[in-house]
């Protein structure tokens, strides 16, 4: 599945019942699934014979507590060495983006602070316009979004270990659901934050980018796809 095929996918469900899809995940899980996919795909011969495993929905241990953490590439051996957050939000986004953007801060934090040469990562989807039933007229402001998420991306450094609350690589969705079939906007995020790549097509790439400059003498993922059947 791609891209294009998992944004087809989402919306059909979405379109089913709204109610269903978001409260029992099915719609988000979709994402989930294609990053995971992904990742799974970049794994190397040796890696998987290390026992080393993508998984959806794996329970780490943050510095307070437990966290869910959507996709996490995770060795038997040495825990998690890639983690992402995945989060969409169809309706009532000004009002609540905010609140979300503190608690992915705050999650992050949690996270590096247990796992601080753990490549973390963050998905964020938001639609073009509102297509939940009643809210359809609400404006989403993409560019102030783009810039708060842009401003949340980009961990490196010799200090990187000693940063807390910027993620590694983050990748913002603009999706247009009302077309047929699903666009994803990706200049309007382009026009934002013309300095910083937060395009999905390239997430895992990124992340797997990162991974291998920070962890030199691990051989764990390939540098490039197989090609797509």
């Amino acid at each position: 599945m791609d891209v294009n095929a998992c944004l087809l996918a989402m919306q059909e469900i979405y379109r089913r019942d709204p109610q269903v899809a978001v409260r029992g995940q099915s719609f988000i899980k979709t994402l989930h699934s294609l990053i995971a996919a992904d990742l799974r795909a970049r794994l190397t011969p040796e890696a998987v014979r290390q026992g080393i495993e993508v998984r959806e929905e794996v329970t780490v241990y943050g510095s307070h507590k437990p966290k869910d953490v959507d996709v996490g590439v995770i060795d038997p051996s040495n825990g998690p060495l890639v983690l992402v957050g995945v989060r969409s939000q169809m309706s009532s986004i000004g009002k609540n983006a905010l609140t979300y953007y503190e608690g992915i801060v705050g999650e992050c934090i949690s996270i590096q602070d247990r796992f601080p040469m753990a490549v973390t990562g963050y998905v964020y989807l938001h639609p073009m316009r509102p297509i939940k039933e009643g809210k359809q007229q609400e404006r989403v402001d993409h560019i102030r979004f783009a810039r708060m998420y842009e401003a949340i991306t980009g961990r490196s450094g010799l200090d990187y270990k000693s940063i807390r609350g910027v993620y590694d690589q983050f990748a913002y969705m603009v999706v247009d659901f009302d077309s047929s079939p699903p666009v994803l906007n990706r200049e309007l995020v382009r026009t934002a934050v013309p300095d910083t790549d937060l395009d999905i097509e390239t997430f895992v790439g990124r992340l797997v980018s990162t991974f291998k400059k920070r962890h030199l003498f691990l051989n764990v993922f390939n540098d490039s796809f197989p090609v797509r059947s």
